[in-house]
């Protein structure tokens, strides 16, 4: 399938135009396993690698997508992710690191990737004393006017040279964070320290790479009914944007620590999903460590883990939706060999019987006279036979009680779960009326070798109240470890134009995960840099990390909410001595 790489094979210049075009919908696929097939069946696809075996197709098809055609399973149709916000530096270590003879860590040498809504290039956070920028690249994914980057189809890219030259003849010229996350979390990460506003980033000499995600396809958003006002990003572009990171780590040759501070509930929640597993393989790397957000989903009440007792016909599961919901996917998952099915009653009292669904099958239900449409479809999950997924698309769905009958059939485990989409795709009334706080970890929290980090409160030693809890669907033990990330402060972008606001604060799992991307920076240039152990990568970091961990005696560990405890670098370094 090497052939295919770059190849121009429709009538128009699909490579220049398809990621962005509205026509074209995207898909992710392994190109050895399925290459061959998707280009008997489409042979007008163009195809962009990722690396890993994965790539992202492009398929011209103008007009909706229900996810209705059975050559396309579960895991080729991208995700859409949100963001995960809702004495920090002495409280990880990071400031004795920092201050030992013996040590000295600053990030020298290294990069920190930001994956996100970009960053504000004209902050003093990322820039040098004489005013020169510290992002040593910049992608906007979203600007199609300017230079690409080599290799790669959509987007933008600013070079230091072009930040530098921009920053001094037209500042307006910049790409612009409108929503400030990714702002934040760099200056967690690695922003300079600035001893008149007492703020420094935790590894402040590490430089940056960053990637501002563009919006999604609009068939995506629609697909999964997300509001115009929210921001989502789709699964392909952020695998790209790793791809994109990694590069520029590789040119520079430096090591890298990625930030990942978004999620999705959407996925078997077992470290299969495409992300994840391109997280995990690259994680292998030397040189390269990502640090995850676990999500704030923990009291969001869109999990529920339900059993059909042998005997029993079915599991009555009750949700509520809110007054003007637009829609929203609910998916179901258990394991082979047991066969689920579902039934479905509306608040108005209509019932719809149990929907036996062959492998692959897919049907469209209207409600009467809520005016409420079911998509429903039965899947082969992320792993070859093991497990089964039932996605239910609820379009225009009816406010009210609804009740899902579940029904199990078969010898086996018959225990299931069910997830609504995270907090900031629906309103706040739509909930399971039992749910269950516990696997509410968001994708990729779950990939095998990244490092998820849940926020903490540093001040009173509590957890954040909204964090996800572990473990895995699959039993693996996530979050890894715990970090600061409530009400946490940077200095407010806006102070210096006098308008009186000094610092801005936010909390959340997507905080913590840039702690620990600074603190996987400071790892290697200890490791990477200064020669100490070249073969660090993300696995072997995260084994440092939670052996050098502060675990406070009340609890157990590990445990679903705390991992193995709060990350403290500084003790990583002193375990490394025993």
């Amino acid at each position: 399938m090497g052939n295919m790489q770059y190849q121009q094979t429709g009538k128009m210049h699909c490579f220049n135009d398809a990621a962005i075009d509205e026509s074209y919908q995207n898909y992710l696929i392994d190109y050895l396993l399925d290459g061959a097939t998707f280009l008997e069946n489409y042979p007008s696809l163009c195809l962009e690698p990722a690396g890993n075996n994965q790539a992202i197709v492009y398929i011209y098809q103008p007009g909706a997508f229900t996810g209705e055609r059975p050559d396309i399973n579960y895991n080729k149709v991208p995700r859409l992710y949100g963001l995960m916000t809702s004495r920090e530096l002495e409280e990880t270590g990071v400031i004795r690191v920092r201050r030992s003879p013996q040590l000295g860590l600053r990030g020298i040498g290294t990069l920190v990737g930001i994956i996100d809504t970009g960053i504000d290039l004209t902050s003093g956070m990322f820039r040098y004393e004489d005013g020169s920028t510290k992002v040593a690249a910049y992608w906007d994914q979203g600007d199609q006017e300017g230079q690409r980057p080599e290799g790669y189809s959509f987007g933008r890219e600013w070079s230091r040279e072009a930040i530098d030259g921009a920053l001094t003849d037209n500042p307006r010229e910049l790409p612009r964070d409108e929503n400030g996350h990714g702002t934040f979390l760099a200056g967690i990460a690695a922003g300079r320290e600035d001893e008149e506003a007492d703020f420094s980033g935790a590894a402040p000499d590490s430089e940056l790479v960053v990637v501002k995600l563009k919006r999604p396809k609009k068939y995506l958003l629609d697909f999964y009914s997300v509001r115009d006002d929210v921001w989502a990003c789709q699964e392909d572009d952020v695998i790209l944007a790793i791809r994109y990171v990694l590069g520029i780590s590789t040119a520079l040759q430096r090591p890298v620590s990625i930030c990942i501070g978004i999620g999705t509930n959407l996925g078997g929640h077992s470290g299969n999903g495409s992300l994840e597993r391109y997280i995990s393989q690259n994680s292998l790397l030397p040189g390269v460590s990502f640090h995850i957000a676990s999500g704030n989903e923990g009291i969001s009440g869109h999990h529920f883990r339900g059993n059909v007792p042998a005997g029993e016909e079915y599991e009555t599961v009750e949700f509520n939706v809110a007054e003007g919901e637009n829609g929203f996917i609910m998916e179901l998952w258990g394991d082979a060999p047991v066969t689920f099915s579902v039934g479905l009653i509306s608040p108005g009292g209509e019932t719809v019987e149990r929907i036996q669904l062959k492998l692959n099958e897919f049907r469209s239900i209207r409600f009467f006279p809520e005016n409420t449409v079911l998509q429903i479809r039965s899947f082969v999950g992320e792993t070859v036979g093991g497990e089964q997924v039932i996605r239910m698309n609820f379009r225009s769905p009816a406010a009210g009680l609804w009740r899902l009958r579940v029904y199990a059939e078969g010898q086996g485990n018959r225990t299931f779960n069910l997830w609504m989409p995270i907090t900031n795709f629906l309103k706040e009334d739509t909930f399971f009326v039992s749910p269950e706080a516990t696997d509410t970890l968001t994708s990729p929290g779950d990939a095998i070798y990244g490092i998820t980090y849940v926020p903490y409160d540093a001040a009173s030693q509590s957890l954040y109240v909204r964090a996800s809890q572990g473990y895995t669907r699959d039993g693996r033990v996530k979050p890894d470890l715990a970090a600061p990330g409530v009400d946490v402060h940077i200095p407010s972008p806006a102070a210096a134009s006098g308008d009186g606001r000094r610092e801005i604060s936010r909390s959340g799992s997507s905080v913590a995960a840039a702690f620990g991307a600074g603190i996987g920076a400071l790892m290697q240039e200890w490791a990477i840099v200064q020669g100490n152990d070249l073969s660090l990568n993300g696995q072997n970091m995260r084994f440092y990390l939670i052996q050098g961990a502060d675990r406070p005696g009340a609890y157990d560990y590990p445990n679903r909410e705390w991992g193995y405890g709060m990350v403290n670098i500084y003790d990583a370094f002193l375990s490394m001595r025993r």
